[in-house]
């Protein structure tokens, strides 16, 4: 996965290969798992914050995502077959939970036009 310009919100995490449905293709790093938010953590569940600048701090929203987060396994997985150079996206309304409704540019025709997030 390569972080480049995105269309959809600043940077962005690309696919360098194509990566099949239901492929777990990131393993989200134990050591900076967070029991409280913290400045560039991303929110990856219920009370749970991750510091990954590799990856997860550049993943942006979708309300069409093609990726999701396992809590269980702790990794992040094809919703759906993803094609080199395609943006990782994800659904924050999945982890998030709380917060401000701030505008979405996902471009999707399933937007929602927001998403709820932490400022």
């Amino acid at each position: 996965m390569i972080k480049q310009k995105s269309r959809i919100h600043g940077y962005g995490i690309f696919a360098e290969r194509k990566i099949a449905k239901n492929e777990e293709f990131y393993k989200i790093p134990l050591d900076n798992i967070l029991g409280h938010n913290a400045p560039k953590a991303a929110h990856i569940g219920d009370g749970l914050y991750v510091l990954d600048e590799k990856v997860l701090n550049w993943v942006n929203h979708s309300c069409e995502p093609n990726s999701a987060i396992d809590l269980g396994k702790t990794v992040l997985y094809a919703l759906r077959e993803i094609a080199s150079g395609e943006e990782i996206t994800v659904d924050y309304d999945k982890t998030e939970g709380e917060g401000d409704k701030i505008p979405c540019n996902c471009g999707s025709r399933l937007c929602r036009g927001y998403f709820t997030g932490l400022v």
